[in-house]
C-alpha cells in the first residue's frame, strides 16, 4: 500500500510537468520556436533539479516507451503528408530520405572524430544518432505556416522518411561495436533486411487499414480512427517481430491509407494528431529529464559546435548532392537546406548504446541533448525566418506570380481587342 500511496505524489509532479510544458508553448511558437521547444527545456529543468523520478527507467524501458510513441508520431505524419503529395515529390524525398541520412552521418562521424577529436566508436554514434530530422519538430515548426507547398512536402516527406532509416543505422552500427566479429557486409545486409521488411509491411499494412475502413463505413469516427490506430501499431509490432523496420512500415501504413481515409468521409480526423501530439511530450520531456543529469560542460561544447557544423557544412552539402537534379527555385532550397530540425529522434537513438551497454553511452546522450536543444532553437528561427520566402506570392504555386501576371496580360490584351 505505501508504494501505491508513493506513486500519487510523483503523478501530481508528472501531470504539473505536463501542463507548463503545454503553458509554455505558445510562448515559444510567438518566439517563432517550435512547440517542441517547450517540452524539452521543461524535461530538461525537472531532469536537472530530479523532480521526475527517472531512475527506475532503463535503456529498455526508454526504447519501449520511445517505440510506441513514435508509431503514433510517424503514423499521424504519413496522413498529414498523404500519398498523392509525396508522390509528386518522391524522388527528392527518397533521396534525401535514404543516401542523404547515410551522407549526413557519416559527415557528422568524420567531423566529430577529425575536428572534434572524438574517438571512432563515440563519433559514429553521434554522427547517426543526429543524422535523422525529427517529424515532430519539422510539423510543429511548419505546420500553420505559408510555407509553399513542394518545400513543405519535402520537409515532411524527408521527416517521416529518414527516421526508420536513422534508427536501422544506429541498430547497425551498435551491432557492429558490441559484436567482436561483425563485418560491414553484415551491417549492409541486415540494414537492406530492415528497410526491406519494412517497405512490405507497410504496404500489407496499408491494404489492411483500407479493408478496415470498407467494413467500418458507418462507425462511430472516434471508434474508427481508434480501431485504424490499433491496426497500425499492430502492423508495426508485426513487422518488428520478424526484423524489419516496424518504424518505416507504420509510416508507409499512414501515408498509403491517408487520401482512402480521407476520401471516405472528406473529414479532418483529429484524434490522431492528438494522440502524436502527446506522445511528442511526453518523448522530448522524458528524454529530456532523463538526459539532463549527464551533460557537462564539454558535452555542452560539442553539440553546440555539431549543430553548427550541421547548419553550415553537413546540411547544405548533403541537400546540394542530393537535389542535384531537382528543379527547386533557389529559396525553396535554401528552406530544404535548413530544415534538419533534430528532435525526439535523436534523442531516442541516443539511448540505443545504452542497450548493449557501450562505454561511450553516457556521452552519446549529453551530446546529442545538447545538440538537440540547440538545433530546435537555431535551426527552429532559421526555419520560420526563410520559411516566407519561399511562400508563393499568389495561387499556391511557386509560379503563381509569373503565371498570374500572364493571365492579367492577357485579359488586357483581350480588353484592348474588345474596345478596338
Amino acid at each position: 500500500m505505501d508504494a501505491l500511496a508513493d506513486f500519487f505524489p510523483d503523478l501530481l509532479v508528472v501531470s504539473a510537468l505536463l501542463l507548463a510544458a503545454m503553458a509554455l508553448a505558445p510562448a515559444a511558437r510567438r518566439l517563432r520556436l517550435p512547440g517542441p521547444a517547450a517540452f524539452l527545456l521543461v524535461g530538461v529543468i525537472a531532469g536537472a533539479v530530479d523532480a521526475v523520478p527517472t531512475d527506475a527507467l532503463g535503456a529498455l524501458q526508454l526504447e519501449q516507451i520511445g517505440a510506441v510513441a513514435l508509431y503514433g508520431i510517424l503514423f499521424q505524419g504519413g496522413l498529414a503528408t498523404g500519398f498523392r503529395a509525396w508522390r509528386r515529390e518522391a524522388r527528392s524525398i527518397v533521396a534525401l530520405g535514404l543516401p542523404g541520412t547515410a551522407l549526413t552521418a557519416l559527415a557528422l562521424a568524420a567531423f566529430a572524430h577529425y575536428v572534434l577529436g572524438l574517438n571512432w566508436a563515440l563519433a559514429a554514434l553521434v554522427g547517426v544518432a543526429l543524422s535523422p530530422t525529427d517529424p515532430a519538430a519539422v510539423y510543429a515548426t511548419l505546420r500553420g505556416g505559408a510555407t509553399s507547398e513542394r518545400p513543405r512536402t519535402i520537409l515532411e516527406g524527408e521527416s517521416g522518411f529518414n527516421d526508420p532509416v536513422g534508427i536501422s543505422l544506429m541498430v547497425v552500427v551498435v551491432s557492429f561495436l558490441a559484436t567482436d566479429d561483425a563485418t560491414v557486409g553484415d551491417g549492409v545486409v541486415r540494414l537492406v533486411e530492415e528497410l526491406g521488411i519494412g517497405l512490405v509491411g507497410g504496404m500489407v499494412g496499408a491494404a489492411a487499414v483500407a479493408l478496415l475502413l470498407r467494413a467500418t463505413p458507418r462507425l462511430e469516427e472516434s471508434m474508427q480512427a481508434v480501431a485504424v490506430l490499433a491496426m497500425a501499431v499492430m502492423v508495426g509490432a508485426a513487422t518488428a517481430s520478424v526484423h524489419g523496420s516496424g518504424f518505416l512500415a507504420v509510416y508507409l501504413c499512414g501515408l498509403l491509407a491517408a487520401d482512402r481515409w480521407a476520401a471516405q468521409d472528406g473529414r479532418h480526423h483529429a484524434i490522431p494528431e492528438a494522440i502524436a501530439g502527446g506522445a511528442e511530450l511526453v518523448l522530448f520531456g522524458l528524454l529530456g529529464a532523463v538526459f539532463a543529469s549527464t551533460v557537462t560542460g564539454i558535452d555542452i561544447f560539442h553539440g553546440v559546435v555539431l549543430t553548427l557544423a550541421t547548419v553550415l557544412l553537413a546540411r547544405p552539402l548533403v541537400t546540394v548532392l542530393c537535389l542535384a537534379g531537382s528543379r527547386l527555385p533557389r529559396p525553396e532550397r535554401l528552406l530544404v537546406s535548413i530544415g534538419g530540425l533534430k528532435g525526439a529522434v535523436p534523442l531516442l537513438l541516443a539511448a540505443y548504446p545504452g542497450l548493449e551497454r557501450l562505454p561511450e553511452t553516457r556521452r552519446t546522450e549529453a551530446i546529442v541533448l545538447t545538440a538537440t536543444a540547440t538545433s530546435i532553437v537555431v535551426q527552429g528561427l532559421l526555419l520560420s525566418s526563410v520559411a516566407g520566402l519561399a511562400t508563393p506570392p499568389e495561387g499556391g504555386r511557386a509560379d503563381g506570380g509569373r503565371r498570374s501576371r500572364r493571365l492579367r496580360g492577357r485579359a488586357r490584351c483581350d480588353r484592348g481587342r474588345l474596345r478596338s
